[in-house]
């Protein structure tokens, strides 16, 4: 390539960055946690954010209070109830969206967002090399439950119209799969990850690591705990003792990173939370595989945690140590269901995975 020449369109990728959102689940959708990748994202300081209102942050043609729609909580349930187990009614989506920038230019993001208590988690993508173009109507495809696209702008489009308008649609191949939606899910936000990162003998340096500043109701879901019991306890306890070297080093990828990361290990179900009280010996204390999304924020790490299932505590060898000796797969047991980052990381569009409909 000569010195005057330009490289071909094609070869030069669309940037693309990542970062993730906490906001209420209620008519104020005001953020509770932004991680610092919103910065390389859109330009805003995660500051500037906090307690803001995320419908004031929409660019497109359509009301931002459609948003408020995927998360209406059923009028018979509480505050705090889970709605898991609806077939149609997800806990997980998937959507386009043009956000405003700290420039005031907009950029499209690919919005992935998981309902959890009262918080609704929210993983964004955004491309801010792509041309805008403005979006009139707010499409959702949901990734569990019945896994149907809806059209919140316009909901009068009944099941049988979508269905002749998506089988008139070039590549359509109708789906029967429903994704049953059965694993709990909890969001957790810990001190910064440079208390265990830090130097062993530093003034920062903690060997029980991040406490817990933030968790939802549903933590409950996970282990043998809530609330109130492991606020400002030790995340790190709650860990499977075969796991906490392989969790220390995912902290150190998270504090170095402001991309959202994953990762699998285990939790313990019954956490010494009351020292020396009620005491279930480890090598009765069943394990609790989770699935884990983090990313770094301004005061910490957020993370998402997803129950996958339930096993025995590993066996020790004649020395004592752990009999531990593979990652732990993504899956719980259905072969068919995505991961958290099949999830985010494939368009519904043109991925093979089997847990896509285009219903």
């Amino acid at each position: 390539m000569g010195p005057n020449e330009e490289p071909a369109a094609h070869t030069a990728p669309s940037r693309r960055h990542t970062y993730f959102t906490i906001h209420t689940r209620d008519d104020s959708v005001n953020f509770l946690y932004v991680s610092s990748g919103v910065r390389q994202g859109i330009g805003f300081e995660p500051s500037q954010m906090i307690s803001q209102c995320a419908l004031d942050y929409s660019a497109d043609a359509f009301d931002a209070h459609d948003y408020v729609k995927i998360y209406k909580r059923d009028s018979n349930r509480g505050p705090m109830d889970e709605d898991e187990n609806g077939d149609s009614n997800a806990n997980a989506y998937m959507w386009y969206v043009n956000i405003r920038s700290a420039s005031g230019a907009p950029v499209l993001h690919r919005m992935t967002s998981f309902k959890c208590d009262s918080s609704v988690l929210v993983v964004c993508i955004a491309f801010p090399d792509l041309p805008f173009e403005a979006k009139h109507a707010f499409e959702v495809q949901l990734l569990d439950g019945s896994m149907e696209r809806k059209n919140v702008t316009h909901p009068e489009e009944t099941q049988i119209q979508r269905q002749r308008r998506l089988a008139s649609q070039p590549g359509y191949r109708s789906s029967k799969y429903t994704m049953r939606n059965s694993q709990a899910k909890a969001v957790f936000v810990l001190e910064s990850p440079e208390v265990v990162c830090g130097e062993v003998f530093g003034p920062e340096y903690r060997v029980d690591g991040p406490h817990i500043v933030f968790v939802t109701g549903s933590v409950s879901n996970l282990i043998d705990a809530d609330i109130s019991e492991v606020i400002q306890y030790p995340f790190l306890k709650l860990v499977a003792p075969e796991d906490l070297t392989h969790v220390s080093k995912f902290f150190e990828r998270l504090a170095e990173s402001t991309d959202v990361l994953f990762e699998n290990f285990a939790l313990i179900k019954h956490p010494h939370i009351i020292e020396g009280d009620i005491f279930v010996c480890d090598e009765e204390n069943p394990r609790v595989v989770v699935e884990c999304l983090g990313a770094a924020v301004d005061d910490g790490v957020a993370i998402l945690l997803r129950r996958l299932r339930e096993v025995p505590a590993p066996k020790r060898d004649s020395l004592g140590n752990y009999i531990h000796t593979s990652i732990y797969p993504n899956n719980n047991g259905d072969d068919s269901a995505p991961s958290l980052f099949d999830m985010i990381s494939s368009d519904p569009e043109t991925t093979d995975l089997p847990g896509w409909s285009k219903v």
